[in-house]
């Protein structure tokens, strides 16, 4: 990424590994995301942090899309189906 590259926050999560998991999926399909900030930054007593998915401004609009895919895709995952192993004592 070039010096005067500029980036845009497309969401924000509380939680470090849901962000990494954003990164990861958009980086897949070709889109520069990196995530800013963490659970300890800007801590405030009582305000959880949040983690910032950052995007090349370039890439805000098909990061958009790609993010709105990405959740829509989750929310018809069938549970049921999955097999996640079985519990550990």
């Amino acid at each position: 990424m070039s010096e005067d590259t500029h980036l845009s926050v497309l969401t924000m999560s509380s939680h470090e590994y849901e962000a990494q998991l954003i990164v990861d999926a958009l980086q897949e399909q070709g889109i520069h995301a990196e995530k800013s900030g963490g659970p300890a930054s800007d801590f405030k007593v009582g305000v959880p942090g949040q983690v910032k998915i950052l995007v090349e401004t370039s890439q805000l609009i098909e990061a958009t899309a790609a993010l709105d895919t990405l959740r829509d895709e989750a929310d018809h995952i069938d549970w049921s189906k999955i097999d996640v192993g079985k519990p550990q004592d």
